[in-house]
């Protein structure tokens, strides 16, 4: 081999030199890279695990909300069926008082047309009453076919129109047994009996009849599975005509004939309602004919006195005698609707009635009662006449009320409400005192 020249020894010892650097570079990022290829594969490691550790946050927090909501479902499925089950047992009961027709009432139902319309007396109380499982108006004003002879105070006949519109508004039961009933003579009540046969055979008509064989039978409704017998009587009649007429025609409050009734009632019903008119026309209190009244009924085993006539609004409360016998009494409901000018006589009152039955012995009872204040309200200005709860009231309709052209006494959204508080407050006494229920009364109102 020649021996490498001092020029190609330095040229060899600088190619070596600058080997062992390219070496050293390549080792170093070798190393860098294999360094980053470590860190991302911990970043991606990580990152995996970030990944499935959030995917499982959100299955476990998508399972939570899946089961909340499914508690939440069966918690409402749970409710709803609770509440069909107190629906099913549970039945809701309102009456009202004096539906009175009188003149400017009638002619505010005469349309441009010649057709004659009445729901707007009750617009304002129509979902109450249609939302009841039962629901009662005493109409005091005898019905008659003719327009011609439609009259006002003092020989009521009001428009078979009315009907339709008491229907419209929800009511089932209509009382017919008052001082006014023979207002009209003998044909209005046969008018009005085939009037309701023909026209509205589910309501519930009380108090007045055809024959001697509708008079013998005991008017009954039955709701969700409770039959309930409806009676109607009339302490009162005006004048002496309707003793021309057979005894058939009206119930009258005597105390053989409502013993009779009662306990045939009690064979064939759950519970019996009574429907009373009688007491004194605008006393703030019973008289003792209708307190002595009131004791048959509760010995004889009615669960629930309903009474109109006074037009003025009377308390209410639960009477219990020595034999455990209960019955709920509302003394008197007032007015529902009409046009008197009293200031008293505008403010009468709803009966608010639960009737609960008893899962284990299926017994029905009243468990719960209330008295909701309405008030009749009329502008001859505006031809308005109509009813309004008292919570709907307000002052300017009030101040807008025709009866400020009646009278100078106070009326105002104070005045009802102070003499609805203080008709709650009222008590009778009436178990207090005996007395004979024999007698028979006459009204000239």
């Amino acid at each position: 081999m020649r021996e490498e020249t001092p020029r190609q020894r330095e040229a060899r010892r600088r190619r070596q030199k600058l080997l062992r650097q390219r070496q050293v570079r390549r080792q170093k990022i070798l190393l860098a890279t294999g360094t980053v290829a470590a860190a991302g594969i911990v970043a991606i490691a990580a990152g995996i695990s970030s990944f499935l550790h959030s995917r499982a946050e959100r299955a476990a927090q998508e399972t939570a909300a899946q089961q909340e909501a499914l508690l939440q479902e069966q918690q409402a499925a749970e409710e709803e069926k609770q509440r069909q089950e107190e629906e099913a047992n549970t039945i809701h009961l309102l009456a009202v008082g004096d539906n009175l027709i009188h003149e400017k009432i009638y002619e505010s139902g005469i349309q441009t047309d010649g057709t004659w319309n009445y729901d707007h007396l009750y617009t304002h109380v129509k979902d109450r009453i249609s939302q009841a499982d039962l629901a009662a108006v005493n109409q005091e004003c005898i019905f008659v076919s003719d327009h011609d002879n439609v009259s006002a105070y003092p020989a009521f006949g009001a428009p078979m129109e009315v009907g339709d519109a008491l229907v419209n508004a929800g009511f089932d039961i209509v009382e017919s047994a008052s001082n006014h009933t023979f207002d009209k003579g003998a044909q209005a009540i046969t008018d009005t009996i085939q009037y309701w046969q023909t026209n509205h055979p589910e309501i519930s008509l009380l108090g007045i009849h055809d024959s001697q064989e509708a008079a013998d039978t005991i008017s009954t409704v039955t709701v969700k599975g409770v039959t309930f017998a409806l009676l109607n009587y009339t302490s009162l009649i005006n004048g002496d005509a309707y003793d021309q007429f057979p005894s058939y025609m009206i119930d009258l409050l005597r105390a053989e004939r409502v013993t009779e009734d009662v306990q045939k009632a009690s064979q064939m019903s759950d519970m019996t309602i009574a429907f009373l008119h009688t007491g004194e026309e605008y006393s703030r209190e019973p008289n003792q004919e209708q307190k002595n009244f009131l004791q048959l009924l509760l010995s004889q085993g009615v669960d629930i006195a309903i009474c109109s006539h006074p037009h003025v609004l009377q308390n209410f409360e639960t009477l219990r005698d020595d034999q455990g016998n209960e019955m709920l009494v509302y003394y008197s409901l007032g007015n529902f609707i009409s046009t008197q000018k009293e200031p008293e006589c505008m403010l009468g009152g709803m009966a608010d009635i639960t009737i609960t039955v008893d899962d284990g012995s299926g017994n029905p009872a009243v468990t719960g009662s209330d008295l909701i204040p309405l008030v009749t309200h009329y502008n001859y200005d505006a031809n308005e006449y109509t009813v309004y709860p008292l919570e709907d009231y307000t002052e300017e309709l009030a101040a807008s009320h025709s009866i400020h052209q009646e009278t100078t006494e106070t009326f105002s959204l104070e005045y009802l409400q102070q003499t609805y508080q203080s008709v709650l407050k009222q008590t009778y006494d009436t178990l207090g005192t005996g007395g004979d229920t024999s007698g028979s009364g006459q009204s000239l109102t």
